[in-house]
């Protein structure tokens, strides 16, 4: 025993050494990164590189980096807001004379974050510096910002299985838990209020029901259509080529040799084929030679350059305060990355009790979630609106159920074209395990003092109480959605009622049924709330979770190291494919019988 007690010390001892040694490389890493900022220059004739990396996010995710670097299964974040302030600024920079377009590391973005990007760079464009992209390939999400481009080159030595172009089209295509619930008997109740509310249907049925297929199909059509207008306006591709070509793929290939790039280049989709070497001496005609290759800054190492390590406000200047709310709405404290209801709350109050900020933006990026956490942060900006400051809201990819929730009480609600809304409904979700554990010989009994004693077990049959006592809950919550939707809106309820009924709808036609005011990012959201609030001399601030000395480190080696430790393992993402986040969302949500605003369907794949 006591060989066993020294080996095991002594193993822990080594593994605090090498967690140690880690840790001070890492320090090493951000430290020398830091002090190395002030090395960064830009010369005359420089191109910046546009080059995310991974998902792009509203906010970054904290995560333990010596958890990724050992599992490896962190995925490197771009943060919507750099991509766009550097754009922004290279745009009046006379040092940058061109963009580069590198998507080739460009992972998951959802379609509003896209919808913006493209803004910004036609915004760019009134520059007269030109846009170039260069790359093996395309997906359909970087196709969407390469399009921007004036000229596209495609890698001629590039051999991507599905290289070019290769447009898919939008789609939900969730996967479905019934029978697989049935064979380990696990008995699910579900009591949901709107007729559209479909975010439990995977647990109760097989396949897509007619009704939500109906709905579904509705707002990507929508979505469907605007990428196809941003693409053929872009590009000066009709209509019907167009068509033809994400319906006739296959007979196009055929008759381009089989040769993906080369067909996107015969249906104008991409400009030329060049190797690598060609294209940049092709650039360096046009930006200057810089080492071995054309002059160019990355967009990081440009921000480092431009923008100052820390933003100190100016304590005399009226400000704008843009908070931002991604994620999952939850109960309690959340980390970076989620909603949660108290945190989030704390942030508001922050903004109410500082005479200086005059209105608030509330960035929403959100399928939903907890009824509760929700209702809190309604609460908390009900009362910044009554102490006198107006509040806007600027709707990312999402801001559905609870993420609607909490816009309805806003002075103003900003949409993308591409938003995902509405979902005006309610659910819970509740399993019980008394038949798949009676399976192997294990059953619940006993004695309780009332009708409801151990009605939230779930090793027990749900009671028919419990069950109208439910149902009940359900239906009040969602009549005091449709009245919250009513007040905000300034609609009656039998007006919303007539687009509520859990229905998803994209941000083009929330704004012709009212749900919002106007088609605008998140700097159209900050003009309007400088104008509600009646103030032209101004500056914005992010209120955002003060960070720990030891977050800001993690924070730091995130935003200048993420590429060592993101990788991709085929594993994961079966299982990923097998488990999505959505699942795993209402996994947790169904612990225990809570009230749930929640969109199941709102992201595509």
């Amino acid at each position: 025993m006591k060989l066993l007690s020294s080996t095991w010390q002594a193993l822990t001892s080594i593994k605090n050494a090498i967690g140690n040694i880690v840790f001070l490389v890492v320090v090493i890493v951000v430290l020398f990164t830091i002090f190395s900022t002030d090395s960064i220059s830009i010369e005359d004739s420089t191109a910046l590189v546009l080059n995310p990396t991974g998902t792009v996010v509203e906010q970054r995710s904290l995560t333990n980096p010596l958890d990724d670097l050992v599992s490896g299964e962190r995925v490197s974040e771009t943060v919507l807001r750099d991509i766009l302030l550097a754009i922004s600024t290279a745009k009046s920079d006379d040092q940058i004379t061109a963009l580069v377009l590198d998507l080739s590391k460009l992972g998951g973005i959802a379609m509003g974050h896209l919808e913006e990007i493209g803004n910004a760079l036609r915004d760019f464009k009134a520059s007269d510096k030109p846009i170039f992209a260069f790359g093996p390939s395309y997906s359909q999400a970087q196709y969407l910002i390469a399009a921007h481009a004036d000229r596209i080159v495609l890698d001629e030595n590039s051999f991507a299985p599905l290289g070019g172009v290769f447009l898919t089209g939008f789609g939900v295509y969730p996967l479905y838990y019934k029978s697989a619930l049935e064979i380990l008997k696990v008995d699910v109740k579900v009591f949901s209020a709107g007729d559209y509310k479909d975010a439990a249907e995977p647990y109760t049925l097989d396949g897509m029901s007619e009704r939500s297929k109906e709905a579904n199909q509705a707002w990507i059509d929508t979505l469907w259509k605007g990428y196809q207008n941003i693409i053929t306006t872009q590009r000066g591709i009709s209509n019907a080529s167009f068509l033809r070509y994400t319906n006739e793929y296959n007979e196009l290939l055929a008759r381009a040799g089989n040769d993906p790039a080369l067909l996107s280049v015969n249906e104008g989709y991409t400009d030329e084929l060049l190797s690598k070497s060609a294209w940049q001496e092709e650039m360096i005609g046009i930006v200057g030679r810089s080492s071995h290759s054309f002059r160019q800054i990355g967009f990081k190492d440009y921000l480092r350059a431009t923008q100052p390590a820390i933003r100190v406000p100016n304590p005399a200047k009226d400000k704008i305060a843009v908070i931002t709310a991604s994620g999952t709405i939850l109960d309690g404290e959340q980390p970076s990355g989620l909603i949660g209801g108290e945190s989030l709350s704390s942030l508001i109050q922050k903004a109410r009790r500082d005479e200086k900020i005059k209105s608030v933006v509330l960035r929403i990026n959100s399928p939903g979630g907890s009824a509760a956490a929700s209702e809190r942060i309604r609460r908390e900006l009900t009362l910044l609106q009554q102490a006198g400051k107006p509040v806007v809201v600027s709707m990312s990819s999402y801001a559905a159920s609870g993420g609607y929730w909490i816009s309805s009480t806003a002075n103003k609600i900003f949409a993308l074209e591409s938003t995902v809304t509405g979902s005006i409904g309610a659910f819970i979700l509740f399993p019980t395990f008394e038949n798949s554990l009676a399976e192997i010989g294990i059953h619940t009994d006993g004695v309780g003092t009332t009708a409801l004693s151990g009605a939230l077990n779930p090793f027990k049959t749900i009671s028919p109480v419990i069950q109208d006592t439910l149902e009940r809950s359900v239906e009040r919550t969602y009549r005091k959605f449709v009245s919250l939707v009513a007040d905000g809106r300034d609609m009656t309820v039998s007006e919303v009622e007539e687009i509520a009924k859990g229905r998803v709808w994209a941000g083009k036609t929330a704004l012709e049924l009212g749900l919002v005011d106007a088609i605008g990012g998140l700097e159209d959201a900050i003009s309007s709330a400088a104008h509600l609030s009646d103030v032209s001399d101004y500056e914005v601030i992010y209120i955002e979770k003060e960070l720990s000395s030891r977050e800001k480190l993690i924070n730091e080696l995130l935003n200048v190291s993420t590429n060592t430790i993101a990788h991709v393992y085929p594993a994961r993402e079966i299982i990923d494919a097998l488990l999505p986040k959505e699942f795993l969302d209402l996994v947790s949500m169904s612990e225990t019988p809570g009230l749930y605003l929640h969109c199941f369907y709102c992201q595509m794949r």
